[in-house]
């Protein structure tokens, strides 16, 4: 047997030990803080799921913009919990949220596969659903913009690209789903009452993180 055939086993041995080292590793280490900003192109409309008063029939409630978001917390082996924080801008509105998420991801070297949910705070603004129904925000000032808040669930996942131990890359695709009351407005008939929608909000996005 050729030198080169007697090492080929032992070669793949000592691989396969530090891949399972470092998954070890993985699993029993933990950063004190994770920093990840988030940037990505997202779709949202307010009204898929349901519209009970929230914007008139006619108006537009769907459209895509940029969704900007950070997301700060502590991870423990394969799960890191904290705090989130997004912002999106549409046409019709803009969507921000603020809330808790819990991720768990596969700690294999390099390419390290994540799923996440979270839940929270959400709310809307820079209202102009439609001109002709609703003049506020950045169109005009004939009527006061009603309230619009609510909470939020989300469900997603991705890819990291774990470059360093303190550094990784990575993409993602999220889901999230809005509960959202209107206050009703003193000034505006149209929106006398009050109003509640279930939307749905899907992004993706490009991320990094700094852990330490």
């Amino acid at each position: 047997m050729s030198r080169a055939r007697r090492l080929g086993p032992a070669l793949a041995f000592v691989l396969v030990s530090a891949g399972s080292g470092a998954s070890a590793q993985s699993l029993l280490s933990h950063d004190w803080l994770v920093l990840q900003p988030e940037v990505g192109v997202s779709y949202a409309n307010v009204v898929a799921v349901s519209n009970a008063g929230l914007f008139p029939s006619a108006s537009s409630t769907s459209g895509f913009g940029p969704r900007y978001g950070l997301l700060a917390g502590m991870r423990f082996g394969p799960v890191t919990g904290g705090v989130r924080v997004d912002f999106a801008r549409y046409s019709a509105y803009d969507v921000g949220d603020a809330g808790l998420f819990v991720e768990v991801r596969i700690p294999v070297p390099f390419i390290q596969p994540f799923g996440r949910v979270g839940a929270g705070y959400a709310w809307l603004g820079d209202l102009n659903p439609d001109p002709r129904y609703l003049a506020c925000g950045a169109t005009g000032t004939r009527a006061e913009c009603p309230r619009v808040s609510g909470w939020f669930a989300s469900v997603g996942g991705g890819i990291d690209l774990a470059f360093s131990r303190h550094f990784t890359l990575g993409a993602n695709l999220d889901m999230t789903f809005l509960n959202l009351t209107r206050a009703a407005s003193p000034t505006s008939l149209m929106f006398s009452n009050t109003g509640d929608s279930v939307g749905l909000q899907l992004t993706l996005g490009l991320h990094a993180a700094l852990r330490i």
